[in-house]
């Protein structure tokens, strides 16, 4: 029969046993939450949710042409249990058509539920393009909006080539052929092309301002909005290219002017997450230091930026 030291430690091993072995099964069930998560990941992240709700986009970052961004919106505009949604934009603008097609993807949403953007630190260029999809645009007092224009840049390294003794030959069926180039000089010929295509965007897009801003827009300022230049959110406010400044809190409000009951409907972000990405990426993406965003939407070519 044991002593009382031989049964003390014998209890003092079972109990550290069936902690150790607690603390495996808790450690599995986590594992297999996140492998779950890796493999079978979806666009509207979160919880089921059964009943009706607000739903809370953001925009955020370099705006490009997004198909699986334009599948979410549109699952968005058709699920009848949101009631409206409210999009936080932050970004510095993109791309033309990636902004006239995010700026369609919203007008649907739109024409079904009330909607309410929310700007934060910046919403500029293709982001406003974006924003004015709604009908009421929120911004902070130092958010940075506007840069309501269109500009293409293009490098040009004759002269370096020059200096280098480099030699440049382009061979092409027209002048206009691949012009701008890097590699020659732009001609008058090559300007005006170049110019009537950005001029005619900026028409679509100052266009498009004045369409959805209307009246709000004040006479004193228009050509002041529609010049390029960056707004804050108080002088945007006072130009008309916003309507409130606040928050939040402000965007309810507007909703519940809407007759949306925002006491009884909870608001629940779904995050716009591409469910394509590889396993070995999405596991890397637990890491602190492993940014998978770098290479994404990366293009050397050269591109007209809403501005």
């Amino acid at each position: 029969m044991p002593n009382n030291d031989h049964l003390t430690a014998l209890i003092y091993l079972k109990n550290k046993v069936h902690k150790w072995k607690n603390l495996a099964l808790l450690f599995a069930a986590f594992a297999l939450i996140i492998l779950v998560k890796m493999i079978f990941g979806v666009g509207l992240t979160g919880s089921p949710i059964d009943s009706d709700y607000i739903a809370n986009i953001k925009i955020e970052g370099v705006i490009f042409e997004d198909e699986f961004r334009s599948e979410v919106l549109a699952k968005l505009a058709e699920e009848k249990s949101i009631k409206a949604v409210i999009i936080d934009i932050n970004s510095p603008g993109g791309g033309i058509v990636g902004s006239e097609m995010l700026y369609h993807d919203l007008r649907k949403i739109a024409a079904n539920k009330p909607i309410v953007v929310v700007m934060e630190s910046v919403a500029a260029s293709g982001a406003y393009m974006s924003a004015i999809a709604s009908d009421y645009i929120i911004a902070y007092n130092g958010t940075l909006t506007g840069s309501i224009g269109v500009i293409m840049e293009s490098p040009e390294v004759t002269e370096l080539a020059q200096k280098l003794g480099v030699k440049l030959n382009s061979f092409k069926s027209s002048p206009l052929k691949a012009s701008p180039s890097p590699f020659e000089k732009t001609s008058p010929l090559v300007e005006r092309v170049i110019m009537g295509s950005i001029n005619d965007s900026y028409d679509f897009f100052s266009g498009l301002v004045k369409e959805r801003r209307g009246s709000r827009l004040d006479p004193k300022f228009i050509n002041d909005a529609l010049d390029g230049r960056i707004f804050t959110g108080r002088q945007a406010l006072k130009v008309g290219l916003i309507d409130q400044i606040g928050g939040r809190e402000e965007a309810l409000s507007y909703l519940q002017a809407n007759k949306i009951d925002i006491k009884k409907l909870p608001v629940h972000k779904i995050e716009i997450v591409e469910h394509e990405d590889k396993i070995f990426d999405r596991l890397l993406g637990f890491l602190p230091f492993f940014d998978g965003t770098k290479n994404k939407n990366s293009n050397s070519k050269i591109m007209a930026i809403m501005q």
